[in-house]
Parts: C-alpha cells; structure tokens; sequence
C-alpha cells in the first residue's frame, strides 16, 4: 500500500513539474511591438506600436508624451533588434496573460502590450491595476518615444483613439 502511495504521489508531482513548465523567448525576430496605457479617461494616456507596412518598411505611430499627440516615422528593420533584446533581457515572454490586483479596485490604470515574432508566436500581457514588477514595459516605452522623435505629426486611427 506504501508504494502505491509512494507511486502516486511521484506521479502527481512529475505531472505538476511538467505543468509549470516556464516559457521560452520566441526564435523569430520581433515584426510588430504595441503598448497602450489607459486611465479613467477616454482615449489612452499613452500608445504606441511599430509593425510594417504595406511596402516592408518598419513605421512607427506613437506618442512623445503622456496624452500627447501621435508621431510617426519610418523605421530602419534594425530598431526591431532592440525590441528583441528588451523582450529576452526583461523575461517579457514569461508575463502573465492577465494582470490584477488582489483586491477590488474601481478606478485606476489599465495596460496592454503584445509583440508578433517572425516565427508566427505572439505574446500578449494585459492588467488592471497591476503589472509584472520587472522594466520590461516602461523600457518599451521609453525606447518607442525615442525612436518616434523627429517623426511627424498625424492623426490617429480608429485603433489608435
């Protein structure tokens, strides 16, 4: 009876191990990066995405400032490396799917952000007054404001309000 026990519970862990089994960086290069950061009032306090466009250039469409206005800018393809190397130096493949404090909150900070890989993955992290306590985001952010400098003014997308 004392094996069967024994078995059992080697069993039940070996398949607990194998459930927790952490994420890998995706292999692809990084071909799309969004975050957006939204509070209690309409529109977003900050957005910001860089993907393709129809002709393979890389664009991005973001804002300089917090409810500021939206730049865009062609990109040279080598910008994505860093986005790649904030992503894998940061863990970003191991965030959760859904953030959320542990108690009620009814007013407050909402976020998202997903990046598509060459390779077909996607990661996608969104929250709700509470995020992943790594760098990961704000290093996004801050690298997406200065790649938008010098860009020019347009107006934003049905998306992008």
């Amino acid at each position: 009876m004392k094996r069967r026990g024994l078995l059992l519970c080697l069993v039940s862990g070996l398949f607990g191990l194998l459930g927790c089994a952490q994420k890998k960086m995706p292999e692809g290069d990084v071909v799309r990066v969004e975050i957006r950061d939204m509070g209690t009032m309409a529109g977003y306090d900050y957005f910001g995405r860089v993907k393709q466009d129809s002709s393979g250039a890389f664009v991005i469409r973001a804002m300089l400032e917090y409810r500021g206005p939206l730049f865009e800018k062609k990109l040279d393809a080598s910008v994505m490396k860093k986005f790649r190397e904030i992503i894998e130096e940061e863990k970003m493949y191991n965030y959760k799917d859904y953030y959320k404090p542990k108690f009620e909150v009814l007013d407050g900070h909402s976020w998202s952000f997903d990046a598509k890989f060459s390779d077909g993955t996607v990661i996608e992290s969104h929250g709700s007054n509470a995020g992943p306590r790594d760098n990961g985001l704000s290093r996004i952010h801050d690298y997406m404001v200065e790649l938008a400098k010098g860009g020019v003014e347009v107006e934003p997308d049905e998306d992008e309000e």
